[in-house]
């Protein structure tokens, strides 16, 4: 017998559901982790592409990760968003992110040549100088809106794997908001904020032509250059594939680290004794920190499987076709795997956080870049400051991105 959200009072596929912030989110978790951990959910009523199908929601760490590990089992071929986007479209906008083995794998390889550890070692340092330089300004202006210190990094870590020229950077600030803005769930014009999310993916895919163009011309080694050499299927990839693994990593590389920032800074100004932890050993405190602030942000809430068969999952049948959620969010809060997952511990050991994924082939490929930015950033406002204060945080309102919109921030 299928388990439902209905007798819990809890309702993920509601607004109002998503307009609390994560932390009155948790309580309802923690709930659906004890007495409905595979549960029933009706389709969500909000999106631009309604969806008019049934899901299970996955709440507990064991089973996230199981899901995630098996991709035989549930694949991604079939969209990853709770809402009903068409399949061609997602493949168009989201690239390797839509599909399966062996087309999964084959694309994947190609991208990940741009991802290896030592090309990432190669721009740490680079990320550090960077960093220093952000914080410094931020520092000494006295702090100010979180944006103006979360943002700037990202977009300036990936603009370099991407090999985007200064005059471009403003261009994809602009596309960035316009994709994550269209994600919140108050909107009462989901037709408008589709045509904002259209309009932000037009223009990523507007610079990655032109930087194909350029790099046709003369390679660079970024990641343009590296895809323009691979071949997918046989063929050289097309503009269009080149464009949707640019939107995708614009997307993804600045909003993820984006947000882990904001939170990372609004976590230590509600726990002052961690600061002065990680004050008091940097270089020693850094890492687990990193670890524990993605833990507590999941930045990407939560991603949809589909089952190729039948299979039972946590007592629960799942038959072939049914959609399967993995919520990120609860399986970094689930009590069978943190001890005391409500409290931010920086040095939290150990700590298997799913932030970037379950593990198996979708395992997010920027998660080291992301770690590296976080590292760097923490790294020098530990040296300049000895403490944070933060204003009220406005939240985005959505199901996926776990953003912070607004807050003001004062240092010390």
């Amino acid at each position: 017998m299928s388990v439902s959200t209905a007798g819990l009072g809890t309702d993920l596929s509601t607004r109002e559901f998503w307009m609390q912030s994560s932390s009155e989110r948790a309580s309802h978790f923690t709930t659906m982790r004890r007495e409905a951990p595979v549960a029933r959910c009706p389709p969500p009523q909000f999106g631009s592409f309604p969806a008019d199908q049934e899901y299970w929601a996955v709440t507990r760490f064991e089973d996230v990760v199981h899901v995630s590990r098996q991709a035989e089992l549930f694949c991604s071929g079939k969209g990853v968003t709770l809402d009903n986007l068409p399949v061609e479209l997602l493949q168009m906008s989201s690239a390797f992110l839509i599909m399966d083995a062996p087309r999964h794998t084959e694309l994947r390889r190609i991208v990940s040549s741009a991802f290896t550890p030592k090309r990432v070692a190669a721009l740490e340092a680079a990320i550090d100088a960077r960093a220093r330089q952000i914080v410094d300004e931020f520092v000494d202006a006295g702090g100010g809106d979180i944006t103006q210190l979360a943002a700037p990094l990202p977009l300036w870590t990936i603009s370099q794997m991407l090999g985007m020229p200064d005059d471009m950077h403003a261009e994809m600030w602009r596309a960035v908001d316009l994709l994550s803005g269209g994600l919140d769930v108050r909107t009462q014009d989901p037709e408008g904020h589709m045509a904002s999310q259209m309009e932000g993916a037009f223009a990523i895919f507007g610079m990655a032509a032109e930087l194909a163009a350029a790099r046709r011309h003369k390679p660079t080694g970024d990641l343009v250059s590296v895809l323009l050499d691979g071949e997918f299927e046989g063929e050289p990839l097309t503009d269009q594939m080149i464009g949707s693994i640019f939107l995708l990593f614009g997307f993804a590389g600045n909003d993820t680290s984006r947000t882990a920032i904001g939170h990372g800074v609004r976590l230590f100004a509600e726990n002052p004794d961690q600061w002065n932890v990680l004050r008091a050993d940097v270089e020693g405190a850094i890492r687990p920190a990193v670890e524990e602030i993605f833990r507590c942000a999941t930045p990407v809430i939560q991603f949809r499987r589909t089952a190729s068969g039948s299979i039972e999952l946590n007592g629960q049948a799942i038959t072939e076709d049914d959609q399967v959620v993995l919520f990120y969010e609860s399986a970094n809060q689930d009590e069978t795997e943190f001890a005391h997952p409500e409290r931010f511990e920086i040095r939290r050991d150990p700590n298997h956080q799913v932030a970037f994924g379950g593990g198996g082939p979708h395992f997010c490929l920027g998660a080291n870049l992301a770690r590296a930015e976080l590292r760097a950033v923490f790294r020098h406002l530990a040296r300049r400051c000895t403490r944070i204060e933060v204003s009220q945080p406005e939240f985005l309102a959505s199901s996926f991105i776990n953003g912070i919109v607004h807050m003001d921030v004062g240092i010390g």
